[in-house]
């Protein structure tokens, strides 16, 4: 004979319902969307910083290359050909991690005391990045037809100021042209 506490001990022990199981993916997919935004997030971070320390060395070792101990002629004469012999940059070719070239001349409009690197193709939504942590080894810091920022007249690069230089529109490509002096 088949008593109520016996059909109630079998209704609990059918299985796992089809909420529950809705609930468990609903769950593994909101995991999953976080790794996700984690790992690009991490990807960018990784990448901005890839490329300010690679701007910077070619900053630092063209200044102590040819700037500082180019005596009078400074860096007039710097070409890219001459960055790569002298060991500044891998070679007169070299690409940037976006994959364009980096350029690296004397500028000119003071070939002695100014040089100008070229760093293209910077993603849009890394540029603001770049050009705050840059900005310290910097003079002047343009991007094509968006806008220029020189540091001596108009002071110091902020989150306003890299604005000028990079726009508002994430999706823009920067091509940076970064002028420094010999110190």
């Amino acid at each position: 004979m088949t008593t109520s506490h016996t059909l109630n001990a079998r209704r609990k022990q059918s299985g796992i319902t089809l909420i529950e199981v809705s609930i468990g993916l609903i769950i593994a997919a909101i995991v999953a969307a976080a790794a996700f935004i984690a790992f690009q997030n991490n990807a960018r971070r990784t990448e901005v910083q890839d490329n300010i320390k690679q701007i910077t060395e070619v900053i630092s070792e063209t200044k102590q290359k040819v700037g500082i101990n180019g005596g009078a002629a400074g860096y007039t004469g710097l070409t890219a050909d001459l960055a790569a012999t002298l060991g500044i940059l891998q070679s007169n070719d070299q690409l940037n991690s976006y994959g364009q070239p980096i350029g690296l001349a004397a500028d000119g409009t003071d070939a002695v005391n100014l040089a100008v690197l070229s760093w293209d193709g910077v993603e849009g939504d890394q540029c603001t990045d770049i050009v705050l942590a840059i900005g310290t080894a910097a003079t002047n810091i343009a991007n094509g037809s968006v806008g220029t920022w020189d540091l001596e007249t108009n002071g110091p690069m902020s989150l306003a100021n890299a604005g000028t230089v990079c726009g508002t529109d994430p999706d823009v490509v920067a091509d940076l042209d970064i002028t420094f002096g010999r110190r």
